[in-house]
């Protein structure tokens, strides 16, 4: 799996509102032609992890369980 596609998949679907994490994995999946297996839908966490502790995505609650967490993107007020 290209590092940078599944980035700028994630990026991609994350919005100026909190949007659930595990939403916004299975589209960005969806989006690269990905079967939504479990091991793939971990890789998406992780790059999410890796983007939020980047600064490129904001979240809200545990990644670990992605059902119950939002991401979006920084610089927007909250609403």
């Amino acid at each position: 799996m290209n590092v940078e596609a599944l980035d700028a998949a994630i990026l991609s679907r994350a919005g100026k509102r909190w949007l659930k994490a595990a939403m916004i994995g299975a589209r960005a999946l969806d989006d690269l032609g990905l079967p939504p297996s479990d091991v793939q839908f971990e890789a998406v966490v992780a790059r999410m992890r890796a983007l939020v502790a980047q600064g490129r995505l904001l979240a809200k609650g545990n990644l670990s369980r992605p059902r119950f967490s939002e991401i979006r993107l920084p610089g927007y007020q909250e609403e």
